[in-house]
């Protein structure tokens, strides 16, 4: 295999706050609920080294949310920025997170594989980068240019993929 070949992904969550996490959940559950705080009898938080920053998508009705992780609490509890608005329980996965809401600055950018076509709102990778609109993404397109998180807001391509 090439050495400039992809060899993980992640399917690609819009959020106009969390970036793409890193390939490769932590740990995965279909018992949580989120109340005051995001809850999972049958996970270990802390044994999995879950943490502040690490990322939450959850699916619901084949639909995918994605919330940053901003404390843990104990190995069945913690909390989140954000609330899902999934109806209890909760289907989900653990990531490491990439920078984000703690962390602005993510560490790591990932080229796109969009599946249908549109517009994409990127933030480039790196430090002072601005958004940016990607107009008129072809169906089964690549896309060169490093992302460290794609935008719900002005994104309308669907069946993305972040390539590491």
């Amino acid at each position: 295999m090439a050495q400039n070949q992809p060899v993980k992904a992640i399917d690609v969550v819009p959020s106009d706050l969390v970036n793409i996490p890193q390939p490769g959940s932590v740990t995965r559950a279909t018992d949580g609920t989120q109340g005051a705080t995001f809850t999972s009898p049958t996970s270990t938080f802390r044994t999995d080294f879950i943490s502040g920053g690490d990322v939450i998508i959850a699916t619901q009705g084949g639909v995918n949310e994605m919330v940053e992780i901003s404390s843990v609490i104990s190995e069945t509890e913690l909390t989140t920025f954000e609330v899902f608005s999934f109806s209890n329980p909760i289907t989900f996965k653990i990531y490491k997170g990439n920078g984000g809401l703690q962390n602005a600055i993510g560490n790591d950018g990932y080229s796109l594989f969009v599946g249908t076509g549109g517009d994409l709102a990127v933030l480039p990778a790196g430090t002072g980068q601005d958004e940016v609109i990607l107009k008129n993404v072809a169906n089964n397109s690549y896309v060169p240019l490093q992302v460290q998180r794609v935008l719900n807001t002005g994104t309308t391509a669907a069946n993305v993929l972040a390539l590491e």
